[in-house]
Formats: structure tokens, C-alpha cells, sequence
């Protein structure tokens, strides 16, 4: 069997360009949520949720649980509403800047703390 190596470029936001395209999360991103930022601004998290986007699911999904069960872990830091949207832009922010927009349509999470997220389609351009 042969094999082959497959690459591809995956663009990651810096926190500053999520502050300056977010700033209502700003402090969030630079603060007390900053371990939030670790885990959804990677290439694996742009991946999953690439790959859950093909399957017609939100990409929040891809890091739903990692920053549930992370943030349930900081002493003192409670997942609230705000929390999930400052998620929820993160991952808008990521998948922008890879081509993909928001579809302006929301869907089903199974997740305990999540109720819906945003669907993503592949921006032609």
C-alpha cells in the first residue's frame, strides 16, 4: 500500500484580530476566557468543525463539550449565556477565515448545555 500526504492551510485568528472583528468579547478573549481561546483556535477545531459543516451540523459542536467540561473546571469561572456566545463567535471568527459564512440558519445541538448553534455553508469567492 502507498501512502500519500495530504496538507492544507488552515488560518487561525489571532486574538487581536478576534478582539478587533468582537470587541464586545474582547475582555473575555484576553482575560478570564483566554484558556477558551486555546481550545477553539487550533487547526484540529477548524478540522472537526469543517467536517461537521459537511454533515450539516453546527460547528460549534466540534468544541461544545471540551469547553463545557474546561470551563466547569476553573474554579470560579461560570459557563453562562455570554460564555456561549463568546464561543460561538470564536468559532464564526475561525470559519471565516477559511472561507466559510454564517448561512443565517440555526440548528439542534445534542449537548447538555447548548441549545443551538450556527450553520455554515463555503463562501464561493
Amino acid at each position: 500500500m502507498k501512502t500519500k500526504i495530504y496538507s492544507k492551510q488552515i488560518n487561525i485568528p489571532e486574538i487581536s484580530e478576534f478582539a478587533t472583528s468582537y470587541p464586545q468579547f474582547a475582555g473575555l478573549a484576553k482575560g478570564d476566557g483566554k484558556f477558551l481561546c486555546d481550545i477553539v483556535m487550533k487547526p484540529e477545531t477548524f478540522i472537526q468543525a469543517m467536517v461537521l459543516t459537511e454533515y450539516g451540523m453546527p460547528a460549534v459542536t466540534s468544541v461544545a463539550e471540551v469547553c463545557y467540561n474546561e470551563a466547569k473546571r476553573k474554579k470560579g469561572f461560570q459557563f453562562t449565556g455570554r460564555v456561549k456566545q463568546f464561543i460561538g463567535a470564536m468559532i464564526a471568527s475561525l470559519m471565516a477565515a477559511n472561507g466559510y459564512k454564517k448561512s443565517g440558519r440555526k440548528k439542534s445541538i445534542i449537548h447538555r448545555a447548548y441549545t443551538r448553534g450556527e450553520f455554515y455553508i463555503k463562501s464561493l469567492s
